[in-house]
């Protein structure tokens, strides 16, 4: 749980008087590297009102993160002896803990303000305060404004600009909300044209995954939902009537505002396919509006990380679907780093992450390739976390929306290495898009893949097909989750990171050797083909829960 920062203070006496002189000395600009986005996506709409409520989170730089790596790697490596030997909560927050000297920095710095309605995780390397905007803007040197999408009936409060004083800015890897923008658009769209063929139910789904009737009893599982993204209650009911009779009575845990007369799109695919396909697992619906009545405005992605790691090993899930994404320009280099070690403490407590790729291509989500270059995707082009691209058809192919390619800030992990060489070492060359719109080096995304297109939901009592790698993320997520019910039914512990155990077991996946994904303006004549072995548009594959179960049966 949350907890009052009470220590410190001494420093915290000490740093008073140094920070009230800095106020009014250097100040270091922030997240430089991100620019406000075009009056065409988001508009300014005015000024914030300075008595409006905010919560602000600081990111505390934290220490050791090079052993933090060092033992993610170890415990999700099957060839290790220490495979699967977590760490737990407590463990993972003690090993990266900030200095005391960081935290009193961060926490003068509120006092000489007069922000001191603060919390924080258990060793202070999240401190999130609620305040005000007039006192957020003196605090960061920012000018709030509200902002509103084109699209989506989304307005946020957000900065141009942010800074800290030179002596504190070493001690802080970001502050929130502030210069980034969240990306509004579902991961899912509905199926254009006539009825296909082909149409995705859990019934087939669990037999081209070669799932059957198994059902799991162990272990918990959860799909993510931000910016007032909701299900209903009775749409998810009917769904399983009609489509999976096997998990009717079955009782969600919302963890978070779920508004049930508004049911999205998103939301409803995602729980009804997670708890279909990981049928028999307990199931919760962690969601993050960003801004409701009775709160302040705040950024629901971290707000999402930062429950993650404040949740007690018993209670959090192991395994968290998640069909949010944006291109990787949009996000700042110290926000993804940070967030980046926030991914690894959760997979050395054994959970697993799984992400969508995202549904165009080559481009980013406006179908654009901004300086003629495709687009890497964040959080799923992250080498720690498991990137979920998208087949279609039966038998399956690429399908064309699935994005997929190389990231422009991630170098290729070590895990992957082998798997990417042997790619650019057998492809064609005439299918392969020229080297100038891509980085050859980089992680390569997606790491696996499901199908993505004609999928059944029902969303306001109505039924009819959608089509995402939004489909694709809760369906493998399900696989996941019974695999770890494998394990746990045996005594033995989640199977958490996932990446390096399924490159080194690449033939328990279905290998999709046909299609290629879509590019768009400015990106060239072709995106990339899939083929034998791992390529940028599926991964390593398709499920196959028969050779994968047998896997991790057999594994410590």
């Amino acid at each position: 749980p949350d907890c009052i920062i009470m220590a410190f203070s001494v420093c915290t006496a000490i740093f008073l008087g140094l920070l009230a002189s800095a106020r009014t000395t250097n100040r270091i600009y922030r997240e430089t590297d991100v620019s406000l986005p075009p009056e065409w996506q988001w508009q300014r709409s005015g000024r914030a009102r300075a008595e409006e409520r905010i919560e602000i989170i600081i990111a505390v730089k934290q220490t050791n993160k090079d052993l933090l790596e060092q033992t993610v790697l170890v415990v999700s490596d099957p060839d290790s002896s220490a495979y699967g030997l977590h760490l737990t909560l407590e463990q993972v927050n003690e090993l990266v803990s900030p200095t005391s000297e960081s935290v009193a920095a961060v926490r003068a710095h509120l006092d000489a303000h007069g922000v001191n309605a603060c919390e924080s995780t258990s060793h202070h390397d999240f401190i999130k305060c609620y305040t005000t905007v007039a006192a957020a803007e003196a605090l960061l040197g920012a000018t709030y404004h509200y902002y509103s999408h084109h699209k989506a009936n989304v307005t946020v409060l957000r900065t141009p600009y942010y800074s800290l004083p030179e002596e504190l800015s070493k001690h802080v890897d970001f502050v929130s909300p502030t210069v980034r923008f969240p990306t509004p658009q579902a991961r899912v769209r509905r199926t254009a044209g006539k009825k296909s063929d082909h149409d995705n139910t859990p019934d087939g789904l669990r037999k081209m995954y070669k799932i059957g009737k198994v059902e799991g009893a162990h272990g918990k599982q959860s799909c993510t939902a931000f910016l007032e993204e909701y299900y209903s209650q009775d749409d998810l009911d009917q769904f399983w009537k009609f489509y999976y009779p096997n998990a009717e009575g079955q009782k969600i845990n919302v963890v978070g505002p779920n508004e049930e007369g508004k049911p999205g799109a998103e939301a409803s695919l995602d729980i009804e396919y997670m708890t279909a396909i990981g049928g028999g697992i307990e199931t919760e619906f962690w969601s993050f509006a960003g801004r409701a009545p009775d709160n302040p405005e705040n950024e629901p992605f971290l707000k999402w990380i930062y429950l993650v790691g404040n949740t007690s090993d018993s209670a959090v899930p192991k395994v968290f679907s998640t069909s949010y994404g944006e291109p990787e320009n949009t996000v700042s280099m110290d926000y993804m780093a940070r967030i980046n070690v926030e991914f690894q403490k959760a997979a050395a407590r054994g959970i697993s992450l799984m992400f969508a790729t995202g549904d165009n291509g080559v481009a980013d989500d406006d179908g654009m390739c901004p300086n003629s270059r495709f687009q890497g995707q964040w959080p799923a082009g992250s080498p720690w976390v498991t990137s979920v691209g998208g087949t279609d058809g039966d038998p399956e192919q690429a399908w064309s929306g699935s994005a997929g390619g190389f990231s422009d800030v991630w170098a290729r992990p070590t895990y992957q290495t082998e798997a990417v060489a042997n790619y650019f070492n057998t492809i064609k060359s005439r299918f392969l898009p020229d080297a100038k719109y891509f980085n050859q080096t980089g992680a390569g995304f997606p790491d696996v893949s499901a199908q993505a297109t004609n999928f059944q939901i029902i969303q306001d009592k109505v039924s009819y097909p959608v089509d995402g790698t939004s489909c694709a993320c809760p369906t493998f997520s399900g696989v996941v989750s019974l695999l770890n019910d494998v394990r746990l039914a045996a005594g033995k512990p989640t199977l958490g990171f996932l990446n390096p155990l399924f490159y080194k077991n690449a033939p328990a996946f279905m290998d999709i050797t046909h299609g290629s994904n879509e590019v768009g303006e400015n990106c060239g004549p072709k995106g990339f083909s899939a083929s034998k072995g791992w390529d940028p548009v599926t991964g390593l594959g398709t499920p196959d829960y028969k050779k994968l179960s047998e896997i991790v049966s057999k594994l410590p």
